[in-house]
């Protein structure tokens, strides 16, 4: 027979068994998840979608390759945004922090938020030159598609979506 110090002894490490395994899925769902179209090649399916409207497999390569460029200029200006808004944040919060420097941080914030702007419009421009004119109708109204912050024609990854195909 166990006592009770026994079972207590062989119930914890399977309980912390468990929990560990349970961390480890979980994780690694949540990294698979992160965005969008960028990690996967399911990013897109002509499931539930009138066959006047699917795209073809030369358009959705044509948006891949729109999107990983956008990507590739993309990341690294959201990086360095949030890096000198983090900085400016810093300079900011300190007592002798001068209003001029943080102008010009808030400057220097909006140049670079507004460079992140002319890309999104760009690789926009590129979409929809790849879409037909009824595929842009029926998917901006139908689904709303994500914004550019979302992942290309869902609402996860880095930044474009086909919402703003629409603008």
């Amino acid at each position: 027979m166990f006592t009770k110090h026994k079972k207590l002894a062989l119930i914890v490490p399977l309980l912390g068994t468990i929990m560990l395994l349970s961390l480890f899925s979980s994780s690694a769902t949540a990294q698979s998840m992160g965005r969008g179209m960028s990690g996967s090649d399911s990013w897109w399916s002509n499931s539930n979608v009138p066959a006047k409207y699917q795209l073809s497999t030369e358009q959705i390569s044509r948006i891949r390759e729109i999107r990983s460029q956008y990507d590739d200029q993309i990341i690294p200006l959201q990086r360095e945004l949030r890096s000198l808004r983090m900085e400016t944040r810093g300079y900011a919060s300190r007592s002798d922090a001068e209003i001029g420097k943080i102008k010009s941080y808030r400057k220097d914030i909006n140049n670079l938020g507004d460079k992140i702007e002319d890309r999104r419009l760009e690789a926009r421009a590129e979409v929809n030159k790849v879409l037909t004119k009824e595929q842009r109708v029926y998917f901006c109204d139908n689904f709303g598609w994500g914004d550019m912050d979302g992942g290309m024609m869902s609402n996860m990854g880095n930044g474009m979506g086909m919402r703003d195909m629409c603008r």
